[in-house]
C-alpha cells in the first residue's frame, strides 16, 4: 500500500497555483472545482480535518476571481 505523505487537496492547490502563474485560468478554474470536491468529501461520518488554516484554499477562490475580473 501506498503511503501519502501530502493530502490530496495540497497538491491541487500546488496545480491551481502553477496554473494561474501559467495564465491557464480555464485549467485553474478545474482544478478548483477538484479542490472543492476533495476538501468536501474525504473523511466520512465522524472524520476530523485536522487542518489549522483554510485560509490558502479561501485565498485560491478569490485568486481565481480577481484574475478572471482582471482579464
Amino acid at each position: 500500500m501506498t503511503v501519502y505523505t501530502r493530502r490530496l487537496s495540497d497538491k491541487i492547490l500546488l496545480a491551481f497555483e502553477q496554473a494561474c502563474e501559467t495564465g491557464a485560468l480555464d485549467c485553474a478554474e478545474q482544478l478548483l472545482k477538484a479542490l472543492e470536491m476533495s476538501l468536501t468529501t474525504m473523511g466520512g461520518p465522524g472524520a476530523v480535518d485536522r487542518r489549522l488554516n483554510m485560509e490558502p484554499y479561501v485565498h485560491a477562490f478569490e485568486r481565481l476571481q480577481a484574475l478572471k475580473n482582471a482579464v
